[in-house]
């Protein structure tokens, strides 16, 4: 018998996301945006931030859903469901104490606190990699307990893509607690940047990016009417691997330390075989371009009088609101991300220098593709999950797509201003920098429509 969705880690993840992920995030866009002083805390600000949306609103999202959904694709229960509880209580707990510890570190320096503050905050990495190892515990458990290989072929597809999640979890959880272990060591208030930055690029490549493609091909053919998954996916997933490998590997700051060029070359080499696999995964999964007819071609029938039609290429009547729009613009922005990315690595290989802000190829990423897709499927996918049939404010969904998008557009666009433009309009200045500003308001606001809309839906 399987279990019940665990609803808890998606009020989690919108609660971190509101009071801290998006909360921190907005006011170190405020203070760059109003040109304001950057203070002492900044750095530890934007680690933070950048930590809990990661793990507490993009990682919780997953790890509830995926242990709802994959036991379900895999046609077995989720082995020892009863750690459930305590999974939720060390992440979560690990997560609000970084949030709070890492912040107040800076104002803490040359006191008597700073020392059980800075030791709390190894804490927080700690029981945090415990809950994370349990979370993947349960999780190989449940896969590995699959039988015959012939009965359950839709898993055996995505298993690639769902073993490299599980090993992007267990790097980056390892790595954060050594680089908090590694700060509190040497008195400082934030982890070293290149190995953070290391470390981000694992959890972005291994577990966000995977999961997504994973569940891509799982759902959309069913939610929006695609063409059927008739090619190799699994192939797909080891040549994508492949391109991450060779993308990160070389970055590793020791290598990077090296008197040499040629991690450049690789990593630019890695970065464009990447780009190259994940567009024509897009391409394959005819989302955007729709040229092939969808998977039920021929089985559709007419209504009958007793039956109203569906939405025009959609299986629903709109009682999701337009959370194809979300969808849709997820994949435009990882199209724009995988293209930025494309031309950094072709730049690497002919030692060109090309002016593209490597935080506006992360953003992209992360605000433009990965918080766009969750708020899209969480409104179509969550309500099946707790038994309702429609979420409480289909409306609602719109204003979510707008504020996103605007959140996206304001925090990414302004980093990709050419100098020269700037130059020649030096008003674009001011206004680049008033929409930074915005950006991070624009992004809780898209916060709360959703948490608004779920919390009304499950009740």
């Amino acid at each position: 018998m399987h279990a019940k969705f665990e609803i808890r880690f998606i009020w989690l993840a919108l609660a971190l996301a509101v009071f801290s992920g998006f909360a921190i995030g907005a006011h170190v866009a405020s203070v760059i945006g109003l040109d304001l002083p950057l203070g002492k805390g900044f750095y530890s600000f934007i680690q933070a931030h950048g930590h809990v949306q990661l793990v507490g609103w993009a990682g919780l999202f997953i790890i509830g859903i995926s242990l709802h959904f994959i036991p379900r694709l895999a046609g077995v229960p989720l082995q020892n469901p009863a750690r459930i509880d305590l999974i939720l209580v060390l992440i979560s707990t690990g997560l609000l104490l970084r949030s709070i510890g890492q912040t107040t570190l800076p104002y803490l320096t040359g006191s008597t606190a700073f020392n059980p503050i800075s030791l709390l905050v190894v804490f927080s990495g700690l029981i945090e990699m415990a809950g994370i190892l349990l979370y993947l515990m349960t999780l190989v458990q449940t896969i590995l307990s699959v039988g015959n290989t012939d009965v359950r072929p839709a898993l055996q597809s995505v298993k690639p893509f769902f073993l490299m999640m599980a090993t992007g979890w267990f790097l980056y959880a390892v790595f954060n607690f050594a680089l908090l272990l590694h700060m509190t060591f040497t008195e400082n208030v934030v982890v070293d940047q290149n190995w953070n930055e290391f470390a981000v690029q694992i959890f972005l490549n291994m577990v966000l990016l995977p999961v997504a493609f994973a569940f891509s091909v799982r759902m959309f053919p069913l939610y929006l009417r695609l063409p059927a998954i008739d090619w190799p996916v699994n192939k797909i997933a080891v040549t994508y691997l492949a391109g991450v490998g060779l993308h990160l590997l070389p970055t590793l700051p020791v290598v990077l330390s090296l008197p040499t060029q040629i991690p450049f070359y690789v990593s630019g080499a890695g970065k464009i075989l990447k780009a190259a696999v994940i567009l024509w995964f897009i391409l394959k999964l005819d989302l955007l371009t729709r040229r092939r007819d969808p998977w039920i071609v021929h089985r559709i029938l007419h209504p009958g009088l007793e039956r109203r039609p569906t939405r025009d290429g959609l299986p629903d009547y709109g009682e999701f609101g337009h959370f194809e729009w979300l969808v849709y613009a997820a994949y435009i922005w990882l199209v724009i991300a995988v293209t930025l990315e494309l031309l950094t690595g072709v730049a690497a290989l002919l030692s060109w220098g090309v002016p593209i802000s490597s935080d506006a190829i992360r953003h992209a990423y992360l605000l433009g593709f990965v918080t766009n897709l969750i708020l899209g499927m969480a409104v179509r996918m969550i309500p099946g999950f707790i038994k309702k049939k429609a979420v409480a404010h289909p409306k609602l969904v719109a204003a979510t797509f707008w504020l996103g998008n605007a959140a996206a557009l304001s925090r990414i666009l302004p980093l990709l201003l050419p100098a020269d433009w700037l130059e020649i309009y030096p008003v674009t200045i001011v206004i680049s920098l008033r929409a930074f500003a915005l950006s991070g308001i624009f992004g809780i606001a898209a916060i709360i429509c959703l948490a608004i809309n779920l919390v009304k839906t499950a009740k």
